[in-house]
């Protein structure tokens, strides 16, 4: 039986590991946002189930999606996304390296890629948040540049 998830809330987990590179997705079926740009790489995250919060989400959402246990941090940055119809939350996670298992949705996620975070531009051509962008120390005027 599945939860019922709150269509217009999405939370992603800013993931890195100990040496620095940061966790992304490949989604099977890209989405495509209001000016053409398509949602292929990601952050791992996904919609959050009614009275979920956003640092729970981000928990399952991971773990479903590629197997990785996160414990979070702190929320980075929120907001309406520009490109796509829904509210985002942006978490901090840890990596818990002593729980990893095969991913369950194998159906949603083609791949996972740990990334340097400069080179997350070349992956997403969606808008990244300024704060988390800061968070990840890429420079504003990249981001700004997209």
């Amino acid at each position: 039986m599945n939860a019922e998830k709150i269509a217009d809330h999405i939370a992603v987990a800013i993931t890195k590991n100990k040496t620095g590179k940061v966790l992304i997705i490949e989604r099977v079926r890209p989405e495509r946002g209001y000016d053409s740009t398509h949602l292929t790489w990601a952050f791992p995250g996904g919609r959050l189930e009614v009275d979920e919060s956003p640092e729970d989400a981000v928990v399952r959402e991971v773990s479903d999606e590629t197997g990785y246990t996160v414990v979070p941090l702190k929320k980075i940055s929120e907001r309406k996304h520009p490109q796509f119809d829904f509210y985002i939350y942006y978490v901090a996670c840890d990596l818990d390296v002593t729980k990893i298992r095969p991913a369950n949705e194998v159906h949603e996620v083609l791949s996972a890629k740990w990334v340097e975070p400069g080179d997350l531009l070349n992956y997403f051509e969606t808008n990244l948040d300024p704060k988390v962008a800061k968070y990840l120390g890429v420079e504003v005027n990249k981001v700004d540049a997209k």
